[in-house]
């Protein structure tokens, strides 16, 4: 399985228990998380979005 989610491609192994994973090449991050909610939290934080507030950090 594979999203995308701010020009960032999250995918998920279909393996059972297999985290959510992401990469940024362009800055050489990447992140997992247990579900697709924390991936889009993690790539929002990455790239300065407060999501707390909801404007850029």
């Amino acid at each position: 399985m594979s999203s995308s989610y701010r020009g960032i491609t999250i995918l998920r192994p279909e393996v059972p228990g297999a985290l959510y994973i992401w990469a940024h090449d362009e800055t050489d991050a990447h992140g997992a998380a247990e579900t697709i909610d924390e991936a889009k939290t993690q790539i929002d934080r990455h790239l300065g979005w407060d999501d707390a507030q909801g404007e850029p950090a």
